[in-house]
């Protein structure tokens, strides 16, 4: 795998997110469907809370691939999600001018499924000099075997194959100035610090405190945040 020039940061790179369609998600069994649903909405949320700019594509949408994730797409109003008649989302000129409007040459690329919606933009992108990571865990395949060839095509071939909690922390960076969009991130997306973060609030001496920093309202069980 690759060593990156430089770390992320909010200001170097731009997420792309590609197919994540709803029909792609009932047969996309690589990872469990609510596991990979909560990976890919706080992977989407880490760049809202950040103030990332996103690129956000589908193919054939009127087809058995289906429309973008609703909660995507409510994530994102201001975002046009772009149609394209191309397999290869780089192969596509609207697709990939978005990319290069950002001016942006760190690439978070994430898709379904893996192995061509996310693999063959990114192998296209480093072509073309841009440095990319693939969000392995907000991507997916028709089953496991083929996720793992893929993550082995894409290290071999110099992608930064990574997860969407460590494009997080990366980008997070400070606890001190981020550790809100950490501690709710996690808390609304990942299970087992959903259960740490309830037992906290409910026993810590300092649990009000906390919960207002994050953002959180009301007592354990954690509700979602308000915004």
């Amino acid at each position: 795998m690759a060593l990156p020039s430089s770390e992320l940061t909010p200001d170097n790179c731009v997420f792309v997110m590609i197919d994540h369609q709803v029909g792609l998600m009932q047969f996309l069994s690589s990872i469990d469907p609510m596991l990979l649903k909560n990976n890919i909405l706080g992977h989407a949320k880490t760049a809202k809370a950040l103030d990332i700019p996103v690129v956000m594509g589908t193919s054939w949408p009127l087809g058995p691939n289906g429309p973008t994730m609703p909660e995507l797409t409510a994530l994102f109003p201001e975002v046009s999600v772009i149609d394209r008649p191309f397999v290869n989302f780089w192969n596509d000129e609207t697709s990939r001018k978005a990319v290069e409007a950002t001016g942006r040459k760190k690439l978070v690329i994430s898709g379904l499924a893996t192995e061509v919606c996310a693999a063959f933009p990114a192998l296209a992108a480093l072509r073309d000099g841009y440095e990319v990571y693939v969000v392995m865990d907000a991507s997916a395949d028709f089953n496991p075997f083929i996720q793992d060839v893929t993550t082995t095509r894409l290290a071999s071939a110099g992608v930064i194959v990574t997860t969407w909690i460590a494009v997080l922390a990366e980008l997070a960076a400070n606890t001190e100035v981020n550790g809100k969009h950490i501690g709710r991130l996690l808390s609304e997306h990942m299970g087992q610090y959903q259960a740490a973060m309830n037992n906290f609030l409910g026993t810590a001496q300092n649990a009000d405190a906390v919960r207002a920093g994050v953002g959180l309202t009301g007592h354990p069980p954690i509700p979602m945040a308000t915004d």
